[in-house]
């Protein structure tokens, strides 16, 4: 996409998805992760659309658009992608959210945002 398209992209943006989009993603998977995987037992799986469910919690429920429906989706893989990646939830093939083991440590960590840092 040519800069000038992704000036256009952005445009179209309400101002709640851009705030989403431009907060850090580490912070993001943290937060979230801390919420959606509360009170949960090691192995316990939880659908992804929990991740979905909260960005809409904190940012707002977007109008119905493409592009708005698109940020949300981009938004809620990349912080399953930061899950895996410091291995504190994973999938099996393309099923819910499964917590792991450092899941547990970082439910348990006083200060989750820099805990997931360290894990990445």
């Amino acid at each position: 996409m040519s800069p000038d398209g992704n000036a256009e992209y952005f445009a179209t943006l309400q101002a709640e998805i851009a705030k989403m989009l431009s907060t850090d993603a580490v912070e993001l998977a943290a937060r979230s992760f801390v919420v959606i995987f509360a009170g949960a037992h090691l192995g316990r799986e939880i659908a992804s659309g929990k991740i979905t469910k909260w960005l809409k919690q904190e940012f707002g429920k977007p109008r119905w658009t493409e592009a708005n429906t698109h940020a949300y989706d981009a938004v809620s893989i990349e912080l399953e992608l930061i899950y895996e990646r410091t291995r504190v939830a994973a999938r099996r093939h393309s099923g819910p959210l499964i917590l792991l083991p450092r899941g547990i440590q970082l439910l348990a960590a006083p200060d989750p945002i820099t805990a997931l840092r360290e894990y990445l």
